[in-house]
């Protein structure tokens, strides 16, 4: 053997051996998968979307390789009648379940939300009394000089009839009696458009979910009502009166549910999900 295939296989040997022993560098471990990794869709009712988000975001930062997507505003009958139906991993409803939907899916409580009056940011009303909400909606009281404001014809909205928000409205304002609107009330689909309508009409008057979009706008704002003023703090310790509760909703049929969505709904119940849910 020629002293230079000698001391090519010597060399040879000596670098296999470095490496065996770690001596060439670190070995590059291949960094393991999360198991339920993965892209998971979940859609409800737009009055719980703070939470959601805030609790979807969160467990996301520990499972970076979990992606939710969906967070359509199709509304709380809809969220249940998708998580039964197992159309999406998880729905999400700003109401108390109905008769008909109690046991047809699990559910997990996420917090709190509220109805409120909006109005134009330009409007000088600034609170309203039951009464004169209800007198409003109902066409008895026509022109915003007859309380308080400038004169000019108050323009009436009004959510769709399966939204949490009107069912919350009319379980407050007028209690067991349907109520009949104004003859020239318009009906307004989704927490956007009515934001979009209010803040477009400055006459218009509606009724809205009281979330980040409501508190936040810079175009709308909402009234106090009966002397008690529409906040988050208010809303929170239940000093405001048209509050609703918030759930996550789910099939009954574990056997049905993807790893990914068990283990949330688990981190949800857990501390640091209720962290969440008590913050906000």
């Amino acid at each position: 053997m020629t002293n230079v295939v000698r001391t090519f296989v010597l060399g040879t040997l000596v670098v296999a051996l470095l490496a065996s022993c770690g001596g060439a560098g670190p070995i590059q471990v291949k960094p393991t998968e999360d198991p339920i990794a993965g892209t998971y869709v979940i859609k409800g009712g737009g009055g719980a979307i703070d939470s959601v988000r805030a609790l979807t975001s969160a467990f996301s930062k520990i499972h970076t390789t979990v992606i939710w997507q969906g967070f359509d505003d199709v509304g709380s009958d809809a969220g249940v009648k998708l998580a039964v139906e197992n159309t999406i991993d998880i729905g999400y409803i700003s109401r108390d379940l109905k008769a008909p939907e109690k046991g047809t899916v699990e559910t997990i409580s996420i917090g709190t939300s509220g109805t409120g009056v909006g109005v134009n940011a330009t409007n000088t009303v600034k609170a309203l009394s039951k009464d004169q909400v209800a007198k409003i909606f109902t066409g008895q009281i026509t022109d915003w000089k007859d309380v308080g404001g400038a004169a000019g014809k108050i323009r009436v909205l009004l959510r769709e009839p399966e939204s949490s928000t009107r069912s919350a409205f009319e379980s407050y304002f007028f209690g067991s009696t349907k109520p009949t609107y104004a003859k020239d009330a318009i009906e307004v689909f989704q927490i956007d458009e009515t934001l979009k309508a209010i803040g477009s009409f400055k006459d218009s008057i509606g009724m809205m979910t009281m979330n980040a979009s409501s508190f936040n706008s810079t175009d709308v704002k909402l009234l106090s009502i009966d002397n008690v003023a529409a906040t988050r703090e208010n809303l929170a310790n239940g000093t405001y009166p048209i509050r609703r509760p918030l759930f996550f909703v789910y099939n009954t049929d574990g056997s049905k549910l993807k790893p990914a969505v068990k283990a949330f709904i688990a981190w949800v119940k857990g501390p640091d999900g209720q962290k969440i849910i008590a913050s906000l």
